[in-house]
């Protein structure tokens, strides 16, 4: 196969990554704090909290990192009736369900579970605001037990349950781990890059996903060169590589305003590592990042992606140079990360 033959798979690739995402939808009753839930797996604010929307009207949409959340409206009621509910809000497009309680389960809820498996969807349990669930001389396991025996009663069946509390971001991992198992390949991978890491093991899966994601991207980036790297007789489309960049900082939850806070850590590794992940960010930055890899090998852990990019591209000194770029990079985003989540599972 030839270079151009490996090119244009490789585009068609990075089309397919960037077109996938992962769509989730909510139910339950107001006041179970799914606003809260969905920020808190996103890892930034992208749900207004504490703010009653008319829920009698539509559902509410939000969109981060490649994970769609709809949070959908009361099942049998007036405006939204058993009978077109499904067709309405399209609810076999969504890849699984969360159903979001604080309280008693109301018996819309329990219905519209019915009906999911019916279809063969899969939904999950989530019992938010954990740390409310509180009684005089009650163990806090008794009282986790009662619950769960409760929802089984409610929707006939033993169910998945899981606990979870935004406020001090107990059950959250379990949350994520639960969510990306019922996902096919392709969404995991997609969940992993987007949703925010609570342990150690899920920021490896993100990694893993994200390394993928960058042998890809850097492939694209040589095969489609039109921008020159000085010093070297190669050119490489440099717009590639600062959306690859962008998608990486956001994937770790490096904002802007965060990473301007990093720079000014008392931690020296921290400060380091954001300086470098701010300096490379913008065009003449990642000219300046090509330029130091010229004449250097191609990292030799992106070799078990050639099967992926192609023998011919994998071999070429443009993929040499943006592979080490790109792997360069997300090593100091993913570093970063992971300062970051070790300080904050030390407090």
């Amino acid at each position: 196969m030839s270079i151009h033959d490996d090119a244009e798979k490789i585009r068609l690739k990075l089309d397919e990554e960037n077109r996938t995402t992962v769509s989730v939808a909510l139910f339950g009753q107001p006041g179970a704090g799914k606003s809260s839930l969905i920020n808190n797996i996103v890892g930034k604010k992208v749900a207004a909290v504490g703010v009653e929307t008319d829920k009698t009207i539509k559902a509410e949409s939000y969109e981060a990192n490649g994970l769609k959340f709809v949070d959908l409206p009361g099942y049998g009621t007036k405006n939204f009736p058993k009978e077109s509910y499904f067709e309405k809000f399209d609810i076999p497009k969504f890849d699984l369900f969360l159903c979001v309680s604080s309280g008693k389960l109301h018996q819309a809820d329990t219905e519209f579970f019915q009906e999911l498996v019916k279809r063969g969807k899969v939904c999950i349990f989530v019992v938010n605001k954990h740390d409310e669930l509180w009684e005089d001389g009650v163990r806090v396991e008794e009282l986790e037990r009662r619950k769960t025996e409760d929802i089984t009663k409610h929707v006939g069946q033993p169910v998945k349950i899981i606990f979870t509390s935004c406020r001090q971001g107990t059950g959250l991992d379990t949350l994520n781990v639960e969510i990306q198992n019922n996902l096919e390949d392709a969404k995991r991978e997609r969940w992993a890059r987007g949703a925010k890491a609570y342990s150690t093991r899920f920021l490896q899966e993100k990694k893993a996903a994200c390394e993928r994601y960058v042998a890809i991207a850097s492939a694209a980036a040589a095969a489609n060169g039109i921008n020159p790297v000085p010093g070297a007789d190669v050119a490489v489309d440099v717009s590639i590589i600062m959306k690859l960049f962008k998608e990486i900082r956001h994937d770790y939850g490096l904002s802007e305003n965060f990473l301007t806070t990093l720079k000014q850590s008392s931690i020296p590794v921290v400060g380091r590592l954001a300086n470098n992940v701010v300096q490379y960010a913008a065009k003449e930055g990642i000219l300046m990042l090509l330029k130091s890899f010229v004449g250097r090998q191609a990292v030799k852990s992106f070799a078990k992606y050639i099967p992926l990019v192609g023998q011919a591209l994998a071999a070429s000194l443009g993929y040499a140079i943006t592979s080490s770029v790109g792997k360069s990079y997300h090593d100091d985003c993913y570093q970063l990360a992971e300062e970051i989540l070790n300080n904050q599972l030390r407090e």
